[in-house]
């Protein structure tokens, strides 16, 4: 739990970045950097006396009550004699006291800019599929719940231990371990989430090299906040406060994938193209991919990571379209992925295609045949015409784009 004896001025025991800053409208203390809530006994000592809250004249009486401790205006349900504050700044007082602490401060500080990270590196559907994972990462436990992991001794220390708030053992490791600055340790806590995420078959497994390398995470950093994070997790299922995930299918991790790559790279070229090259382009990637059988368990082009491939069967409907110039490294920037690898992973597939070593339904041969006529050939009951949504572009007897 976090140290309440913090004073202001100090250097936060979070993050080791920031210090820690009055808040006069709330009367806590906050970290300049990474916004986490402290509650100072100095400040909030029933014996203290005085505070500096609305000058001299305000006096700061403890108050014990039978409410959760959240459901008080401050910290530890204490209540403050505003006499001799201005009229205005009574109002807020008053204001905030009436309002629940438990959904006025909903969003922890940490939490949101860790969920923001995962947004910012993986995607919006990321970001909501690991939301329990950052919850339990970067929350302190309260409640019933901190009593029953403070009641664990004994053979259960470990126990105790694995159940502590995740995020205060990654960001208080030993130098090399946890991040250098608090942003660093954001990325860090945002890739840990990810990765766990998808050990738990619940997110499409990322590939981590291009986050090191952009912010500096070394392989150390990383496993050692995935463990942590990981055991937190394994200890909640013990106590019986989480219920093991049910196991997805390879099949529906590789849709997941898919689906969530395919929703990025069109939020991409939304900016890029124009409205009739998109839609045609879309028209082609979703017959590709459905010659592909990408987005299953049998996917063609499996044994390539699902981010890679879907930039590749992008990357050869842009070719097919000829609006491939420059699309290769806007493909990679979406991922974290590079043009070159994209478009050398492009050029192998054509190759294995061509030579025959590899059949791909099609999907990477020059051919007089538009995807969607590939595709109907191979399907005749429509099965997979349906599942890429093309169905109604068939039957309408437009001419898809070639491929």
């Amino acid at each position: 739990m976090y140290n309440k004896n913090m004073k202001e001025n100090e250097t936060c025991e979070d993050c080791f970045a920031g210090t820690m800053e009055i808040d006069a409208h709330k009367g806590e203390l906050i970290c300049s950097e990474c916004g986490i809530v402290a509650a100072s006994q100095d400040l909030f000592d029933g014996d203290a006396g005085k505070t500096t809250y609305g000058g001299d004249s305000a006096t700061h009486h403890g108050v014990q009550t039978n409410c959760d401790s959240n459901d008080q205006v401050g910290t530890q349900g204490s209540y403050m004699d505003l006499s001799g504050v201005p009229a205005a700044q009574r109002r807020d007082w008053a204001r905030r006291r009436k309002v629940n602490r438990s959904t006025s401060r909903i969003k922890h500080p940490l939490s949101v800019a860790v969920r923001k990270k995962v947004k910012e590196m993986y995607g919006d559907y990321a970001s909501r599929a690991v939301e329990p994972y950052i919850k339990m990462a970067c929350k302190p436990l309260k409640g019933e719940l901190e009593e029953q992991r403070s009641a664990l001794e004994g053979k259960n220390k470990a126990l105790k231990k694995a159940l502590g708030m995740p995020k205060q053992s990654i960001c208080r490791k030993g130098e090399g371990v946890r991040g250098e600055t608090s942003e660093q340790n954001i990325v860090l806590l945002a890739m840990a989430v990810v990765e766990v995420a998808g050990r738990l078959d619940q997110l499409s497994k990322m590939d981590r090299r291009s986050g090191m390398e952009q912010h500096g995470i070394t392989r150390k950093q990383l496993v050692s906040a995935v463990k942590t994070i990981l055991n937190h997790y394994k200890a909640r299922v013990r106590m019986g406060w989480e219920t093991a995930p049910r196991k997805k299918t390879p099949g529906e991790i590789r849709e997941d994938g898919v689906d969530q790559a395919v929703h990025h790279i069109h939020d991409m070229l939304g900016d890029v193209l124009g409205e009739r090259d998109h839609l045609e382009l879309n028209q082609d990637v979703e017959a590709r991919l459905a010659l592909l059988s990408e987005g299953t368990a049998d996917a063609l082009t499996g044994n390539t990571e699902v981010r890679m491939a879907v930039c590749v069967t992008f990357y050869a409907s842009l070719v097919r379209l000829g609006l491939q110039p420059g699309m290769a490294d806007r493909l990679g920037a979406v991922f974290g992925l590079t043009g070159s690898g994209i478009r050398s992973r492009y050029e192998a597939l054509v190759a294995a295609e061509r030579s025959g070593e590899m059949n791909y339904n099609g999907a990477f041969l020059d051919t007089e045949k538009s995807c969607l006529e590939l595709l109907m050939a191979l399907h005749p009951d429509h099965t997979l015409i349906q599942r890429a949504g093309l169905e109604s572009l068939w039957n309408l007897g437009k001419e898809p784009s070639s491929c």
